[in-house]
C-alpha cells in the first residue's frame, strides 16, 4: 500500500541526501590536495634555480618538516596523558557536532528553504555553512584546552624562555584575572564572529571554503597566539593589535591554512590541534627571525620562506 511505501521511501532519502551531503565535501577536499602539490611544485622549481637539489629536495623537506611537527605533537601528548584525554575527548565532541550539524543543515534546513522562493536564494548558503563554520566549532570545543596546550608546547620546544626575553622585565607575563577571563573572551568571540561572517562566502560552491580561510585566516591566527603574546609582555587589545598589524602577512598566511586544512571534513579537529601544536613554531620564526623553524605550513612548501604581498 502507499503508507507501506512511505518508510522505505522516506529511509531511501535519508540515504540519498547523506551520500550527497558527503560527497559534497569531495570537490574542496579535491582541491585543497591539488593546491598543496602545486604549492610543492613551485618550491621545487625554486629549489633548482637556487641550486637546493629540485624536486627530491623540496618534497624532502616538506615530508620532513610537517613528519618532525607531528612526531612532536605526538611525544607532548604522551608525555602528558591528561592533556591528551582531554583532546582526545574535545576531539570525538568537535566531530559528533560538526556531522550532526551538517546533516542538520543539508536535510532539514536546506530543503525547507528550497521549497520557498524566498528561501531558495540562502538555500546554497546553508548547503555549505557547516564546512565553513568547522573552525568556530573548533575554536568552543577546543575552549581553554587551545591555550594551555599552546603553552604546553613552548615549554616543552624552549620557546617560553626565549619568547620571554622579548619582554620590558625579561620575564614571562602573567595574566591577571580581568584579562584571563574578560579580555581573553572578548578576542575569542571576536575571532569567532569574523569566521561567522567571513563563512557566508560558503554560498559560493568549491571556493567559499577557500574565501572563509582567505578573510578570516588573520584573526584565528591571532586568537590561536593571544596567551603567549601576553606572555611575551604584549599585553592588551591595543598593544597586540599593533603586533598583529606590523607583522599582518605572516599573521594573514599562517591563519590562511591553519583555517583551510581544519575545513576538511572529520580531520579538521585533528588539524586544529596541530595548528595549535605549530603556533610555537610561528611566533618563534616571526617574533626571533628563527629561520630554522618553519612558521606554517605553506612556509615550508615555499622552502621557509615567509610568502609578503
Amino acid at each position: 500500500t502507499e503508507e507501506d511505501d512511505v518508510g522505505p521511501r522516506k529511509t531511501m532519502r535519508d540515504r540519498t541526501g547523506t551520500t550527497a551531503g558527503m560527497s559534497s565535501s569531495a570537490p574542496f577536499i579535491i582541491l585543497t590536495v591539488l593546491m598543496l602539490l602545486l604549492i610543492e611544485f613551485i618550491n621545487a622549481v625554486a629549489a633548482e634555480e637556487d641550486g637546493g637539489g629540485g624536486d627530491d629536495s623540496a618534497s624532502s623537506s616538506f615530508y620532513s618538516a610537517v613528519g618532525d611537527r607531528l612526531s612532536g605533537m605526538r611525544a607532548l601528548l604522551q608525555s602528558r596523558p591528561g592533556m591528551l584525554i582531554n583532546m582526545t575527548i574535545r576531539v570525538v565532541i568537535a566531530i559528533a557536532i560538526t556531522v550532526n550539524l551538517d546533516i542538520f543543515l543539508k536535510l532539514v534546513v536546506t530543503p525547507v528553504l528550497a521549497a520557498s522562493i524566498i528561501g531558495a536564494v540562502a538555500a546554497p548558503l546553508t548547503f555549505f555553512l557547516g564546512q565553513a563554520l568547522q573552525p568556530v566549532i573548533h575554536s568552543i570545543c577546543f575552549y581553554g584546552f587551545d591555550d594551555s596546550f599552546v603553552m604546553a608546547a613552548l615549554e616543552a620546544t624552549g620557546g617560553k624562555e626565549r619568547l620571554a626575553k622579548l619582554s620590558k622585565t625579561g620575564e614571562w607575563h602573567e595574566m591577571g584575572t580581568f584579562e584571563r577571563y574578560f579580555t581573553r573572551w572578548c578576542i575569542k568571540t571576536s575571532a569567532g564572529f569574523v569566521v561567522g561572517f567571513a563563512g557566508l562566502s560558503a554560498a559560493i560552491p568549491i571556493v567559499g571554503p577557500f574565501l572563509t580561510a582567505l578573510l578570516a585566516g588573520w584573526a584565528v591566527a591571532w586568537d590561536t597566539v593571544y596567551v603567549p603574546l601576553s606572555g611575551m609582555g604584549k599585553v592588551g587589545f591595543l598593544h597586540q593589535g599593533a603586533s598583529v598589524m606590523k607583522h599582518f602577512w605572516s599573521y594573514y598566511w599562517f591563519g590562511f591554512w591553519a583555517v583551510l586544512i581544519e575545513e576538511i571534513p572529520v580531520v579538521g579537529p585533528v588539524c586544529h590541534v596541530y595548528n595549535v601544536y605549530s603556533a610555537t613554531f610561528f611566533l618563534e620564526r616571526v617574533y626571533l627571525n628563527n629561520s630554522d623553524v618553519p612558521a606554517s605550513v605553506v612556509s615550508v612548501l615555499l622552502g621557509g620562506k615567509d610568502k609578503e604581498l
